[in-house]
């Protein structure tokens, strides 16, 4: 394939550490949720008067199965990290390519599941473009 590398190698972003950060961010507010109901797991007592389809949204997202998320999400960004992801394949995908390039390896597998961990988070201004799979 033609395409140049959107980063240069002296320049790789921390990836990782980005997306550690979110999820401790993600940790920190269900855990405040948790504390601020004395409650980890939401039933519909906590919710007062929500619509029923907004209740059941919060109630699916509660504090409980949000720090078993981050906990999930944790694990798989530091098992990414210990494969040494090959980032170089971010930022390669031709100009109207709308799907990520095909991993070939170990490394290039951590570097998609970083950044596809990452998509969530691309309205945060600390995301870099360059992360895109």
């Amino acid at each position: 394939m033609d395409a140049e590398p959107g980063l240069e190698p002296d320049l790789e972003p921390d990836l990782d550490g980005f997306l550690l950060a979110r999820i401790a961010e993600d940790q920190r507010l269900a855990a405040g949720a948790a504390a601020a109901t004395g409650r980890s797991a939401w039933d519909g007592g906590v919710l007062g008067d929500l619509p029923m389809d907004v209740a059941a949204h919060v109630v699916h997202h509660d504090p409980a199965r949000v720090l078993a998320d981050c906990a999930a999400r944790r694990r798989l960004v530091l098992a990414c990290r210990d494969a040494r992801p090959d980032l170089h394949l971010l930022g390669v995908r031709p100009e109207g390519l709308d799907f990520p390039l095909e991993p070939t390896d170990r490394h290039q597998l951590a570097a998609l599941t970083l950044a596809l961990l990452a998509l969530p988070y691309a309205a945060h201004p600390d995301y870099r473009g360059a992360w895109r799979p």
